[in-house]
């Protein structure tokens, strides 16, 4: 086996801290990254499990340093200014995130891989065959605003049949810092930098409130013009892990998934049923909670 070297990058928010721990854990027990970003907003870094701050593995930085010009205020005004704030500016700028990782100065490896912090890797993980070729993990799902933008930012309308969309991609550097060009160079899109000429290229928020992907974007992107970097396959993934015992699941629980999944993903809004339903709903609530609390009292 070709053992190739990659970063893990986990855009994280407050309500998905207390998971957090538990996704690291399994991040160490089965995947083989150089180091593993946590990328947040920096002002809640207290509130990070322990075991997480004192992980010389896993290295905090601030969501809105990751490169110079993008935070999430810039983002939300823009929002604010096309009367798109249903569309959720923090969801796209996760997005943004991701591919901005590889224009920053913490991006030391060819290839970084994006992954969900509600996402438990539950066995052994290559993210690269034999011959040392990446995967692309490949979907069944389709939705069609996110072709739209793709069309608008890139003129690509040759697209693969498959989704991109999984609960992580294993992202090259280089053609990634190739496709921002490329979008940063179409001049039919409104907006100086290429974060903006995306916002712009958005369906109204009447036709879709999701109107990007970057997984979607940057694996077409790559269909087109990088056919033969990227091997597909296809992973069996349960995305309802929530559904059994919420984000109080035991690695009893985990270990029996791991028999015929490779990773399940556990929503802080999954209902389980009774009792752990009750358990799961006020678990949520109290992640809310403190979220709010801390904003009264120290922002």
């Amino acid at each position: 086996m070709n053992v190739m070297m990659y970063n893990i990058i986990i855009p994280v928010i407050f309500r998905d801290y207390s998971f957090l721990n538990t996704t690291i854990k399994y991040i160490h027990k089965y995947l083989l990254p150089k180091s593993v970003y946590i990328i947040t907003d920096i002002r809640f870094k207290r509130f990070l499990p322990k075991d997480i701050l004192i992980d010389k593995s896993c290295i905090i930085i601030d969501e809105n340093e990751v490169i110079e010009g993008l935070d999430i205020d810039k983002i939300k005004g823009l929002f604010e200014k096309l009367n798109r704030v249903k569309m959720g500016a923090g969801w796209y700028y996760q997005q943004f995130l991701k591919m901005a990782f590889a224009l920053s100065r913490y991006c030391d490896t060819d290839y970084y891989l994006s992954w969900d912090s509600d996402t438990i890797p539950l066995r052994k993980i290559d993210f690269f065959n034999e011959n040392g070729k990446p995967y692309f993990t490949m979907k069944s799902e389709y939705h069609k605003p996110y072709f739209v933008a793709i069309e608008r930012l890139l003129g690509i309308t040759n697209t693969n049949k498959r989704s991109y969309i999984a609960e992580n991609m294993l992202f090259n550097k280089n053609i990634m810092v190739e496709l921002i060009n490329r979008i940063q160079s179409n001049e039919q899109l409104k907006g100086t930098s290429w974060y903006e000429k995306i916002i712009y290229a958005l369906e109204p928020e009447s036709v879709s409130p999701m109107g990007f992907s970057e997984f979607e974007t940057y694996g077409n992107y790559c269909f087109n013009y990088h056919p033969l970097v990227y091997e597909e396959r296809m992973l069996p993934s349960f995305r309802k892990g929530g559904l059994i015992q919420g984000r109080l699941v035991t690695e009893k629980i985990l270990d029996q998934l791991g028999f015929d999944q490779v990773t399940a993903s556990f929503e802080i809004y999954d209902r389980p049923p009774f009792p752990w339903g009750i358990l799961a709903y006020w678990y949520a609530r109290w992640q809310r909670r403190k979220e709010l609390l801390f904003r009264k009292w120290f922002l």
